[in-house]
């Protein structure tokens, strides 16, 4: 008998059913309203408007599109996902595009400034602890890009010479895995041209005090640890724990220091640190420490760490090593929210990608407290979130336009501890 191949219109199915009861949580409590609030686009509007189409690029993002080329084919079939997120139909590819690449300089400033607000409703800082200290990690990163792509200039890129690429520096909160601000920069520029400038941007929305800027270490890498960048934040009043820039000082300090002032870790015998034998003087208290240790040649390699923390060195350097959860955190964005693969020709649009990739990797860091805590996913990042977590299967019914049921695919791995969660998700939001 002959197979029958025909096309037919299937209603409640979806690829993305958690998706979708984010999406109608998140659209019943306009938790992103703070995020569109102020934008203003000067461009015709049809079928969908501007914070529309940005928030169906959010979804794109969540739902593990490459590229807006992508949502012709992974989203604009699901019908059921759109109408969960509010929406009749998701925008055609080239509309989101058109949008994007109409967003200018004062648009950028409106939109980063509507994720700030963002978090100032619903970060997990809220809930923090004053009295107690909180690491805000800074680190940048190479997005590579086309020779003609504005902002695109050669550049170091890790493991590739002579990139045409563009660079981003993000401060992240280390603890809650959220993104407080990401700024983008030319590929032939350095980090820390932006740290000052990124500060202030900050600042201009949080607008810390000056004893809550005292509970917050600023822990970096060399690239940002430049005499001038630490003068400024000791002026700030933060407390500091980074790498200081100057290689050549480091060198000329390690030949000043006697063998036998070399202290060796404990707890590790690859490791020896020295205090430096010059006082920097940067307007507060301020220690540095020589760092040596083998690298991976077994060949010895130093650094400074500049420091206004009153803990033993080793500690300290322990903590300084914490760092590498900031890296941790990139690498998931660009594995797991594709960031590294999402191009736009012009810097404001590009610069648009980034802050929307940044309100879905905090949606994603706060699905944590809102329903995996203690659950088998607590320790799932954005990579697993996306392509294992919600991207399972199902049918979701609706009555007058709201969601009342829906049914995970039974045989997938993860659908029985996924539907606790999406309870705990719609407890959270008082929407079961």
């Amino acid at each position: 008998m002959a197979i029958t191949i025909y096309l037919e219109e299937v209603e409640h199915q979806t690829c993305f059913a958690p998706l979708a009861v984010l999406g109608h949580c998140i659209t019943r409590t306009e938790l992103l309203k703070p995020v569109w609030a102020n934008l203003s686009v000067h461009m015709r509007q049809h079928d969908h408007s501007v914070q529309d189409k940005l928030q169906d690029v959010l979804v794109a993002i969540m739902a593990g599109c490459r590229s807006l080329g992508q949502v012709n084919t992974r989203l604009r079939p699901e019908r059921a996902l759109a109408q969960a997120w509010q929406r009749p139909q998701f925008a055609e590819q080239s509309n989101l595009s058109r949008t994007l690449d109409a967003l200018g300089g004062e648009q950028i400033e409106q939109l980063r400034a509507g994720h700030l607000a963002l978090l100032r409703q619903h970060s997990q800082l809220r809930h923090h602890n004053w009295e107690q200290h909180w690491i805000l990690d800074i680190d940048t990163t190479s997005l590579v890009t086309s020779k003609r792509a504005e902002g695109s200039r050669k550049g170091w890129v890790s493991g590739q010479r002579n990139q045409y690429c563009r660079h981003v520096i993000r401060f992240m909160v280390a603890g809650y895995h959220e993104n407080l601000l990401s700024l983008t920069y030319p590929g032939d520029r350095h980090g820390y041209e932006y740290v000052k400038p990124a500060l202030q941007q900050l600042l201009h929305h949080w607008n810390w005090s000056r004893e809550q800027c005292h509970q917050i270490i600023l822990r970096s890498d060399a690239e940002q640890g430049t005499d001038q960048n630490v003068r400024y934040i000791l002026w700030l009043g933060f407390q500091v724990l980074m790498k200081a820039y100057s290689g050549r000082r480091t060198q000329a300090w390690v030949k000043r220091v006697a063998e036998e002032a070399w202290v060796a870790d404990p707890a590790d015998r690859g490791r020896w640190v020295a205090p430096a034998p010059v006082k920097l003087r940067m307007g507060r208290r301020l220690d540095a420490h020589l760092l040596r240790w083998l690298d991976g040649t077994g060949k010895p390699a130093f650094a400074t760490l500049l420091t206004t923390l009153p803990y033993p060195a080793f500690t300290q350097w322990a903590l300084y090593d914490g760092r590498g959860a900031a890296e941790v955190e990139i690498r998931a964005d660009k594995s797991g929210l594709n960031l590294a693969h999402r191009r736009k020709h012009s810097l404001d649009a590009q610069e648009a990608w980034i802050i929307l990739t940044d309100v879905a990797h905090n949606l994603l860091a706060w699905l944590h407290p809102w329903m995996l805590a203690d659950s088998a996913f607590a320790s799932f990042g954005p990579q697993r979130l996306v392509f294992d977590l919600l991207n399972i299967p199902g049918q979701l019914f609706f009555e007058d336009g709201r969601l009342i049921k829906v049914a995970l695919w039974q045989t997938h791995p993860y659908a029985a501890g996924m539907a606790e969660c999406l309870q705990k998700l719609l407890k959270t939001f008082d929407l079961d």
